[in-house]
């Protein structure tokens, strides 16, 4: 009978003949003998270990053989070009702190709107009621604004006024 040996890692008991098996599947591709396990690893983690380690040095080497850095993010013409037309508008602004307040307190409000409405959704009733109300105001106002031409022309021209005091003012 053989004797047997703990492994450090799992506790268990196995015989030598077993974790020879181990090492001799380990390295049957490479016909060199297989290195001494880690201390404090079990034996299905190691090729694991070893496959990452075998890709970081892939990397690696890929990287030095490159000789030329990684292109830079800013590179992309279309980003570039967004980025020199909202520094040109930023320059422009004559009140950068109006602006600036204006982007905070919109961000905060929508924040604020966003608690808000999961709040609501986690009550019991309501989102069911809030659904019914939007279908039903849904359905008056395309009652209202858009089945009849006249109404309809109305409600396109009410839109368009709007729109050119916007554009105008």
């Amino acid at each position: 009978m053989a004797p047997t040996v703990a492994t450090p890692a799992t506790g268990a008991v196995a015989s030598p003949a077993v974790s020879d098996v181990g090492k001799a599947a380990r390295s049957v591709g490479l016909g060199l003998p297989s290195l001494p396990s880690l201390p404090g690893l079990a034996f299905h983690g190691q090729p694991r270990v070893a496959s990452f380690c075998k890709r970081l040095a892939r990397n690696v080497v890929g990287m030095a053989a490159a000789g030329e850095p990684a292109a830079p993010l800013a590179d992309n013409a279309e980003l570039t070009e967004f980025i020199n037309a909202l520094k040109q508008e930023w320059d422009r602004v004559e009140d950068k702190y109006a602006v600036t307040t204006l982007a905070v307190a919109a961000t905060l409000g929508m924040w604020s709107a966003g608690g808000v409405v999961s709040a609501i959704d986690r009550l019991p009733v309501v989102p069911g009621l809030m659904e019914v109300v939007g279908i039903g105001y849904s359905g008056y106002f395309a009652y209202k604004n858009l089945i009849f031409k006249p109404d309809r022309k109305a409600f396109f021209a009410k839109v368009r006024n709007i729109y050119e005091d916007i554009i105008s003012g």
